[in-house]
């Protein structure tokens, strides 16, 4: 049931990763169209900048499970880098707490403001209001998945404490 577990969460922040990383393609778009307009029509619009920035929240939001599933969150590396698997893991068990308690304080909070964003009909301020509600879910939805990502890296880090190597190997291909 525990690897189980491990295997559906790797897999589900993997393929979220994979969609997520095209939001990179319209910001882009978006961004080109802008500077076109503003440098050599001398014509900004009043959209672009908003939806990319919506698109770059969304990325942003939304990758910090695959993240942690790559290894690529930062570490103190004085003192974690010099440490073996089992010290490294018995570090991360002891930090882990830190990064349970506020993703998930997070979570419940973002998961307020979307509920109520979704009930009011958010827009934001600007002219043209575009709405805000869908960015705001992509917030409660990244803790979800990076607190999903947490518990499955607790698991591997207690295995590894227990059995001095690492018995739940991440098996989706992660670059």
């Amino acid at each position: 049931m525990i690897e189980a577990y491990l295997r559906f969460t790797d897999w589900l922040n993997v393929r979220f990763a994979w969609i997520v990383a095209f939001l990179i393609v319209p910001m882009l778009l978006i961004m080109i169209w802008e500077i076109v307009l503003r440098y050599f029509f001398n014509s900004p619009s009043q959209w672009a900048f908003e939806i990319s920035l919506f698109c770059y929240g969304g990325y942003i939001a939304l990758g910090g499970a695959y993240t942690l599933l790559a290894g690529a969150h930062v570490n103190v590396d004085i003192v974690w880098g010099r440490l073996a698997p089992r010290g490294r893991a018995v570090l991360d068990v002891l930090t882990s707490s830190f990064s349970f308690l506020f993703i998930g304080v997070l979570f419940w909070v973002s998961l307020q403001l979307t509920i109520n964003s979704w009930a009011i009909g958010e827009t934001t301020m600007s002219h043209w209001k575009p709405i805000y509600y869908p960015l705001r879910t992509t917030l409660p939805v990244g803790c979800l998945l990076l607190l999903m990502q947490l518990l499955a890296k607790l698991i591997r880090d207690v295995a590894i404490i227990i059995e001095g190597e690492e018995v739940f190997p991440v098996r989706v291909h992660v670059p």
